[in-house]
């Protein structure tokens, strides 16, 4: 009764605002939101995911712009003068296969790259997609309480760093109105219903994918002396490479070099010729960035070199096309928004968050420094889910988990109120 209770008070001045004004309801946003859950698409094949936003948005009075890439679409509402505002969310789901065993799973199976793969919204982009849903339906419905353009972004393949930038390369892009604010928000595990994450400056790292070609020359394991062992070079590279933050960057200064995958050889006899790696690069300022690009390959050809091999043979360094820049969260931006989300829901609903090295291509729309940007990150956990994992000494399932579930009927009315209060305080006081 008590959570009945709790939801009541949450969804009614949503349901009543929209009851009159022609708008959804909150029971038909938690409808919606089933619906996106269970059918997911990946990046870049979103295209049943576009066109239910875009038929929504049509309907309002949006002016859509197509061809933003993928599938990705703005929308646009104009209402008098005052300030531009770009609010994004990403579409795409995971090629993850779910266990939370909700009623509404998803069961989508997907073509990835010639490989069927089980699909699902395990890093809460469903979320994401409803809260910016509400949230044009409140704007569109309520012109009276605000002035300004509404330019709402509907983004594929974020979770392959290709959606944002190939947004902004497209012609149709450049058209769409210039924002004097950029937001967006993300679902955090970690933070209970109600609260709202901060984090001025840089607030998620760049993102580097690189593969590196180790060379060597191949032979009998048996007589390594006749042999520049490649597998030897690759556990000496791994090995250094891992100075290059330890002791190459100052220690104020975070970043991640991480090798996930080593592929070499094929029987235990026989020392082969290469060695491939793929590596993870997360930085957050560009000098960080290009220090550990270039340390990189400082350090391979040097280990290359001391082996004896020539030069045709030093190591080989694909930097893959999925790099994206960090995000960078204005504070003044920040100050404007928590202050009209705590006047209105009290101080509690303000936490302070520490930046972290996960990648989120929203930073690609910063291309003028002058256009302050923001990206707040929202809670989806009760505190009866909190209690309950607590208890057994466990964590939430975290972020592209195939159990991350959040306590959706009480978050999402709480992150679209949210996301609407701070999107009225950018229009206020610009």
């Amino acid at each position: 009764m008590k959570k009945a209770l709790v939801f009541i008070v949450l969804i009614l001045p949503f349901y009543l605002l929209a009851q009159n004004n022609s708008g959804k309801t909150i029971a038909e946003y938690l409808a919606i939101y089933e619906k996106l859950h269970a059918q997911p698409e990946l990046s870049g094949q979103e295209k049943n995911t576009a066109t239910f936003l875009r038929k929504c948005l049509q309907e309002w009075g949006y002016q859509i712009t197509d061809s933003l890439g993928f599938y990705s679409f703005a929308a646009v509402l104009k209402n008098g003068k005052g300030p531009t505002i770009m609010y994004r969310t990403d579409m795409d789901a995971l090629p993850v296969k779910e266990q939370t065993q909700l009623p509404f799973s998803s069961s989508v199976v997907a073509n990835k790259d010639g490989v069927d793969v089980p699909v699902m919204h395990a890093c809460g982009h469903d979320v994401h997609m409803v809260t910016w849903l509400a949230v044009a339906d409140y704007f569109a419905h309520h012109p009276k309480e605000w002035k300004g353009t509404l330019v709402l972004l509907a983004q594929s393949a974020e979770e392959i760093g290709q959606g944002a930038k190939k947004a902004i390369a497209q012609p149709n892009f450049n058209q769409l109105p210039q924002p004097n604010y950029q937001i967006a928000m993300h679902n955090n595990a970690d933070l209970a219903v109600g609260q709202v994450g901060f984090c001025d400056g840089y607030a998620m790292a760049a993102v580097d994918m690189m593969n590196i070609i180790i060379h060597g020359k191949g032979g009998h394991g048996a007589v390594p002396q006749n042999t520049i062992d490649p597998i030897i070079l690759a556990a000496q590279f791994v090995t250094e490479i891992q100075t290059i933050v330890s002791r190459n960057l100052p220690p104020i200064e975070a970043a991640v070099v991480t090798v996930g995958a080593i592929h070499g050889g094929t029987i235990g006899n026989v020392i082969p010729n290469q060695v491939e790696l793929k590596l993870t690069i997360r930085s957050f300022s560009p000098q960080a960035r290009q220090l550990i690009l270039d340390r990189l390959k400082t350090i391979g050809d040097g280990l290359a070199t001391a082996a004896g091999l020539p030069q045709s043979l030093w190591p080989e360094y694909q930097l893959l096309d999925m790099s994206i820049g960090p995000v960078f969260n204005d504070s003044q931006m920040g100050k404007r928004v928590a202050a009209s989300l705590k006047k209105k829901y009290g101080e509690k609903a303000i936490v302070s968050v520490d930046p972290v090295m996960i990648g989120e291509d929203f930073g690609m729309y910063r291309t003028d420094p002058n256009i302050p940007s923001y990206l707040l990150w929202m809670g989806t956990l009760t505190p009866a889910s909190q209690q309950k994992y607590t208890a057994q000494n466990q964590k939430f399932p975290s972020l592209h988990s195939p159990n991350f579930a959040p306590d959706y009927q009480e978050s999402l009315p709480q992150s679209i109120q949210m996301m609407t209060t701070a999107l009225q305080a950018l229009f206020v006081s610009h």
